[in-house]
């Protein structure tokens, strides 16, 4: 059996860390917690240590230690506030510094992944801009029949990209890509980034436009992307930038369509 935790003298035998772990990895023996072999393994969830209230609990990984809360930072009427305010936005008057960059990307770093495998990696687009925009219209030229916002693009491009609105980015400059095995690991983290976006006074918007291109010739799109880990996708792409707009009520949505069974 891999050791994967690191069980301290300081642990009491309260069985909490037993209680919370999926794969039946713990049990405690001789009024001690200890690992034991299971039909699963550890997956480093890390529920164990985060549920310990003496602290004897620590994945055996040599990160740093993290902090101790008691519950959530944020009261559900803030959160509801800002999930019902938030909006796309399009039209940007400048590019995001590197630090606001490092700082949305930090903010992904906790999103949770299936199995924790924490297999996403992101790619920042940004001083090759104009190439990326060519190579994407290089694959979709093909395919510019099958919606007309891709012939849009493919002239836009084709024209030497003199108008403002890119048919694909609007004002924006900058872009973020996920990259993951199975879909929902790559959109739960842009999500969590535009809400970062939108606190630190940032905006953007999820573009499925781009996504195209990585379907059609999925082996040219990563030829963009050396360093990204073989196996992985993109999934998902943001579209960053400084806006330049201001919005001042929240628009009526459709009421929801539930199915309670």
């Amino acid at each position: 059996m891999e050791e994967t935790l690191v069980i301290s003298d300081k642990c009491v035998g309260c069985g909490r860390c037993v209680g919370v772990c999926i794969r039946g990895h713990l049990s405690v023996e001789g009024g001690k917690v200890r690992e034991v072999d299971s039909a699963y393994s550890c997956f480093r969830c890390g529920h164990c240590e985060s549920i310990c209230p003496k602290g004897a609990i620590s994945l055996r990984s040599g990160q740093e230690v993290q902090e101790r809360f008691d519950g959530c930072p944020v009261n559900s009427e803030d959160l509801a506030n800002m999930l019902r305010r938030r909006r796309s936005v399009r039209w940007f008057d400048r590019k995001c510094s590197r630090e606001e960059l490092g700082r949305l990307l930090e903010s992904v770093r906790y999103a949770p992944t299936a199995e924790n495998s924490q297999a996403v990696q992101y790619a920042v687009v940004d001083e090759r801009f104009d190439e990326f925009m060519a190579l994407l219209a290089s694959i979709l030229r093909s395919h510019v029949d099958e919606h007309p916002r891709l012939r849009q693009f493919v002239d836009y491009v084709d024209g030497g990209m003199k108008e403002k609105n890119n048919p694909f980015t609007w004002e924006g400059r900058q872009i973020v890509i996920a990259f993951a095995r199975i879909p929902i690991d790559a959109i739960i983290p842009l999500e969590q980034m535009e809400l970062m976006a939108f606190a630190m006074g940032l905006g953007g918007f999820h573009s499925r436009w781009m996504l195209l291109a990585s379907e059609h010739d999925p082996e040219r799109f990563m030829s963009f992307f050396p360093g990204i880990s073989e196996g992985l996708k993109a999934y998902a792409v943001y579209v960053v930038g400084h806006p330049r707009i201001k919005f001042r009520k929240t628009v009526p949505r459709d009421e929801l369509k539930i199915l309670w069974l």
